[in-house]
């Protein structure tokens, strides 16, 4: 098994997630029930990744046979379905994202973005011949920038120098940087000899679960935002 940073990644995104969520129900800011469908959201998520994660780690998703199933167009997009079924379909939940977004901080929500300053990781690698180029380059290197901007936005939202609409214009801007050269892409990069190390264990944890859960807070964000400005008007 490979040395990796993402389970702790899994860990600093989810942890910080439940502790949102633990402190608004404690200030009465959210309901049990909001609470409750909450964490089913949290766990269903990871209960995904550890699913693809072992079924990666058990050798069953590193061949070519994987490969031909393209999984480079569906695998991202699977948390995010899930996600946004159960937000259709549940109002608890859904009411209970709009606390979330509400009574957080934005530069709470903003800060948890440095993180994606790691995709420095993908770099590294790929500079040394161990990871796909295209990839590295057109995903992790925006990936890594909107991380390194998330520092100076969120001091700035801290500092209360910022309106929602650039919030909203930021946090679009941190989802379209993942989405538009995976969804524009894909067909180079699955071409790419070394395309499966995406989808071996631990690095196969990033597409399937990482990414997709940042780039929804991303969207989770820009939506209340968007929706709380029609409403004013």
């Amino acid at each position: 098994m490979q040395l990796s940073s993402l389970p702790l990644l899994i860990a600093a995104i989810f942890g910080f997630l439940w502790f949102l969520v633990s402190r608004l129900h404690r200030r009465g800011s959210l309901s049990a029930v909001q609470r409750n469908h909450l964490a089913l959201l949290m766990g269903i998520l990871l209960i995904w990744g550890l699913l693809i994660g072992y079924q990666s780690d058990m050798g069953r998703l590193d061949g070519e046979s994987f490969l031909n199933l393209m999984p480079g167009y569906w695998l991202p997009y699977v948390p995010v379905v899930i996600a946004v079924t159960l937000m259709l379909l549940l109002t608890p939940l859904r009411e209970g994202l709009r606390v979330l977004v509400d009574e957080t901080p934005s530069h709470w929500l903003s800060g948890i973005h440095i993180l994606r300053i790691l995709a420095l990781g993908t770099l590294i690698k790929a500079s040394k011949g161990l990871f796909p180029q295209g990839f590295a380059w057109f995903v992790g290197g925006p990936d890594m920038l909107f991380g390194l901007s998330a520092i100076v936005l969120t001091y700035m939202a801290w500092a209360g120098h910022l309106n929602s609409r650039v919030l909203l214009f930021w946090h679009l801007v941190g989802a379209v940087a993942i989405v538009l050269p995976i969804a524009g892409l894909m067909h180079i990069f699955m071409a790419e000899p070394l395309f499966l190390e995406l989808f071996r264990f631990p690095m196969i944890m990033a597409p399937a679960l990482v990414v997709p859960t940042l780039v929804m807070l991303n969207l989770l964000v820009a939506w209340r935002l968007f929706e709380k400005d029609i409403v004013k008007q």
